[in-house]
């Protein structure tokens, strides 16, 4: 992530996901926005092999949120809510309306918030995969994403 986009994110960004861990309702209105334009075609494939790991950050946040997952540091999970609400956004960096470049830097940022999270999401995903095969199916219906 080039050094405008990275001042740009952590400038505006950060602030309104530290908000947002004070307001749980406000929380779930924008995780309920980023399913909702996941569920787009369009979307989905502008994130391409993306998509992925942007529905693992999903569901953290929604598990986080609602206290089932908590093994998170309080600057990780500010920094998923960055990723988050920056992809909800459609006028950052680059609008998402832009065909062919809008989602270029979302992918940006996401792929800078792994990297900064890599721990806890390999923690993350370790929990998934324990919580499943001793519940013995996959993710709740609940914790789906798409």
């Amino acid at each position: 992530m080039n050094s405008r986009l990275k001042k740009y994110v952590t400038g505006k960004f950060t602030k309104i996901a530290q908000d947002l861990l004070e307001n749980p309702q406000g929380l779930k209105f924008k995780l309920d926005n980023a399913k909702d334009k996941l569920s787009k075609q369009n979307v989905v494939d502008a994130l391409g092999k993306n998509v992925d790991d942007f529905k693992t950050l999903l569901r953290m946040a929604k598990l986080w949120l609602s206290r089932r997952y908590r093994n998170i540091n309080k600057q990780s999970i500010i920094l998923v809510i960055v990723a988050i609400i920056y992809f909800i956004t459609p006028t950052d960096f680059v609008p998402d309306f832009i065909l062919g470049l809008g989602y270029i830097d979302d992918i940006s940022v996401l792929k800078w918030v792994l990297v900064q999270i890599s721990k806890d999401l390999e923690e993350f995903k370790k929990w998934e995969e324990k919580k499943d095969k001793d519940s013995g199916d996959s993710k709740d219906e609940d914790e789906e994403i798409a």
